[in-house]
């Protein structure tokens, strides 16, 4: 049996998954995250963030990238150079749902923690 305190402060947790409760043993399962790597000459699908996507007035695009932007959400991309928190890639659109290659490239650079890593190519 829970307290009411420990209640109250799981439902304010908002990044951890609370699905993983076991009744028998009064425990969570909550697994350890681990922010996604990106390393040289790897290839990886991600999504952006709908802010760097067309955009070619935001900070990134103006300060990193010659104001140029990704056009699509979804891209197929190879690191180049990794600087801090921003990688340069290499990059193909990607149609999440057709599960297709957009035959757009584009190149320039990343923030690493505002992407999310979908898959390992």
């Amino acid at each position: 049996m829970k307290s009411k305190i420990v209640e109250e402060q799981l439902n304010k947790c908002s990044f951890a998954d609370l699905s993983c409760y076991d009744k028998n043993t009064n425990t969570y399962h909550i697994p350890k995250y681990s922010k996604p790597r990106y390393e040289l000459g790897k290839c990886y699908l991600v999504k952006l963030p709908k802010e760097i996507v067309k955009n070619q007035m935001s900070v990134l695009a103006t300060n990193w990238n010659n104001s140029t932007a990704p056009q699509f959400e979804y891209l197929k991309i190879y690191v180049n150079k990794v600087l801090g928190k921003n990688i340069q890639v290499d990059s193909l659109a990607y149609n999440i749902e057709t599960k297709e290659d957009i035959n757009i490239m584009w190149s320039g650079w990343l923030p690493t923690e505002e992407i999310i890593q979908i898959q390992v190519l």
